[in-house]
């Protein structure tokens, strides 16, 4: 788990506004699942995305990216959005970083583009997105 500042433990609930009913899960199945995943604390998930490849031995794997709430940062330029891939590449972690909270989210949108389309051209473009075509990830 990271030590970070500013860096929480995930609450795991899922925004309403996503259409989605809150989720709550017990201390002792937070725990469980982030030591398998490896997942390092991003706090409120405001957002995420599911994404889809086929692997070498022709089985579909999820991809998700998670982006946490944007916060204050205790360092200056003022806020970071964090944001996380699971289930390809190191799915650490990552801050983006904003003069406010708006400008964070930006930072993490653009942040988010760039890591998935690196990871998408180390497996040969084989990762996609159900709102779009073979090779489209859904961020601009």
């Amino acid at each position: 788990m990271s030590t970070e500042p500013g860096v929480r433990t995930p609450t795991w609930r899922v925004s309403r506004s996503l259409g989605q009913p809150e989720v709550q899960a017990e201390e002792s199945q937070r725990n469980e699942w982030e030591s398998r995943m490896g997942f390092e604390s991003i706090g409120e998930i405001i957002a995420t995305r599911k994404l889809y490849f086929i692997d070498e031995s022709d089985t579909k794997r999820t991809v998700s990216v998670f982006v946490g709430l944007p916060e204050k940062s205790s360092d200056p330029p003022g806020y970071h959005c964090p944001f996380q891939v699971i289930g390809i590449g190191t799915q650490e972690t990552h801050l983006a970083q904003g003069l406010d909270s708006i400008h964070a989210l930006q930072s993490a949108m653009i942040l988010i583009a760039a890591h998935l389309n690196q990871l998408n051209d180390e497996i040969g473009g084989k990762l996609s997105w159900e709102g779009g075509f073979q090779g489209e990830l859904g961020f601009l």
